[in-house]
């Protein structure tokens, strides 16, 4: 299937964490002064990141639930999340169109990509790309002053406690402190005109749903809320939050070798209502 290119779309994607966050693996810190979870760090700085691929996985999931919603289809196997992928030996459902076409009457295969069932006509690859999440210059100076053993980051000390036998088992976990902002970056290509808006709403649409929900682990005991764009300063917060930058760049601007100007947004809502506005009309000349 033949595919256009009429730009990209940019957006500089920053967030404040309004909790502490944990994203890591679970066993990688056994080794490390007895702490059972360490956050991701960026090999060269040791600063603390957010990894693309959480972040789209995460907006994946919640773009994959949104459209499914919209189209009537239940979540539940056999539906809309119907088919299985083994990874690691374990069954994972999620929406996968299993041809290209199938794939473009979709928001979350074209948007995300697909792989389909793995004959030659099935992937279709992602129109989305989201970078490794940095913390901002600011941030890592404020950072920098903490006091404890790993830099950067907090220590959460926590207890659970069995219902039954009312055994103890306490254990320890990484955090970056809340306060802290991070930058993305997220690039939608523009494939097809007549999708570019519906793949946006979906998109910016995960991005509210995510406000309401959390990135990384341990949401459900209250980490890794956050607010993307500009954030209000949380007690004793010395760190400022920025705004969400877009750059619509069109086919021609590689071609004659220009920048457009980035738009500022203050917040997701702000850019959402653009969309109907005149956002857009640089693709379209």
């Amino acid at each position: 299937m033949e595919r256009q290119f009429h730009g990209k779309i940019i957006i500089e994607l920053p967030f404040k964490l309004l909790t502490g966050t944990h994203i890591g693996n679970s066993n990688d810190g056994f080794a490390i002064g007895g702490i059972d979870k360490v956050v991701i760090r960026d090999a060269v700085t040791r600063l603390p990141i957010v990894p693309g691929s959480s972040l789209k996985g995460k907006l994946r999931s919640i773009v994959e639930a949104l459209e499914g919603m919209e189209k009537g289809q239940p979540l539940e196997q056999g539906k809309w999340y119907g088919r299985p992928h083994i990874s690691g030996g374990q069954t994972l459902y999620r929406h996968e169109a299993d041809t290209r076409a199938e794939a473009l009457k979709n928001a979350v295969d074209r948007t995300f990509g697909t792989t389909g069932r793995g004959s030659a006509d099935t992937n279709h690859p992602a129109r989305l790309a989201v970078s490794d999440a940095q913390v901002t210059r600011e941030t890592a100076e404020v950072l920098s002053d903490l006091e404890g053993d790993f830099p950067f980051t907090e220590i959460k000390s926590e207890n659970f406690l069995d219902r039954i036998t009312s055994a103890a088992n306490p254990r320890s976990l990484e955090r970056v402190p809340a306060g802290s902002v991070f930058v993305s970056r997220v690039t939608y290509t523009v494939e097809d005109l007549s999708h570019v808006k519906d793949d946006l709403k979906f998109l910016l649409a995960a991005l509210k749903w995510l406000e309401d929900d959390y990135i990384g682990g341990n949401g459900s005991r209250g980490y890794g809320r956050v607010k993307f764009g500009r954030a209000e300063k949380l007690p004793l917060d010395t760190i400022d939050s920025l705004p969400i930058r877009v750059t619509v760049k069109p086919r021609r601007a590689y071609l004659e070798d220009t920048e457009p100007q980035a738009q500022e947004f203050d917040t997701v809502q702000a850019l959402r209502e653009a969309l109907s506005g005149t956002l857009l009309q640089p693709l379209g000349r």
